[in-house]
């Protein structure tokens, strides 16, 4: 854990409500049904992915079992071949948080309507915490 880590996650605990003083239904909904819930994930939703820390493979998979997400790419992508037509999800690792706005304008175009992005590390360093930025400030994002 970095020290930007560490200041962070002390800024988030200042700020923090709560689940009972969340207003936005999504981010209740998402609190209540994936982070809070301990239940058993289908076999179907299980990511593997053999570069992420296991809290994020479970937090993924929980996510993907709760909105039925079946086709996840991983970002940015090695093997063009094994790119689908569509995607549930894009998952954006936390190797280069500069390259994250160009990694969306390449992909983005494999989500459907109810698709999400996922981005791993957003507050590892400076650098990720400013490209978590950029993404939320890109009128795409909601």
């Amino acid at each position: 854990m970095t020290l930007h880590s560490i200041v962070e996650y002390l800024k988030y605990r200042w700020k923090a409500k709560g689940r009972h003083g969340t207003h936005s239904p999504f981010v209740y909904d998402l609190v209540e049904n994936v982070l809070l819930n301990k239940d058993v994930i289908d076999r179907t939703y299980i990511v593997d992915e053999p570069n992420l820390a296991m809290r994020y493979e479970n937090l993924i998979s929980r996510i993907a079992a709760y909105y039925k997400y079946r086709e996840i790419v991983r970002l940015p992508v090695v093997n063009e071949t094994v790119v689908k037509d569509q995607a549930d999800m894009l998952l954006i690792g936390d190797e280069k948080p500069k390259e994250w706005i160009s990694l969306m304008d390449q992909y983005y175009y494999l989500l459907n309507n109810s698709g999400a992005v996922s981005v791993i590390g957003i507050h590892n360093s400076a650098d990720h915490t400013m490209g978590w930025a950029a993404l939320c400030a890109d009128p795409r994002v909601r």
